[in-house]
């Protein structure tokens, strides 16, 4: 059985990696502030930090994606928090690569 090694540990198909993250509002009017965001988005987190915790751990995994398609259902705001999942489906050893499949959430 292919395994890959982490800073989660193992990692083998089937693994799940999870990861929670609270953006505090302090935080996000920093974010704003070098952003230039408007003050009609206040307290909002902007998608790239809403998909930050899971690109995090596709980075635990050190993947790269080309293509990444993701939707949220709502808005998320300051001192939420955002837990991302990750399901490892496929290891596949190609040589010295080991390329990667998983479902995200």
């Amino acid at each position: 059985m292919t395994e890959i090694s982490t800073v989660h540990g193992p990692v083998r198909e089937g693994s799940t990696l999870t990861y929670t993250r609270r953006y505090a509002a302090a935080e996000l009017r920093e974010y704003d502030a070098l952003v230039g965001r408007p003050a009609e988005e206040a307290g909002l987190l902007p998608d790239l930090l809403v998909i930050a915790p899971l690109t995090k751990l596709g980075g635990d995994l050190n993947y790269l994606s080309r293509t990444m398609r993701w939707s949220h259902h709502r808005a998320v705001r300051a001192d939420e928090e955002l837990t991302a999942e990750l399901q490892v489906t496929r290891l596949d050893r190609q040589g010295e690569v080991v390329k990667i499949a998983f479902e995200a959430r």
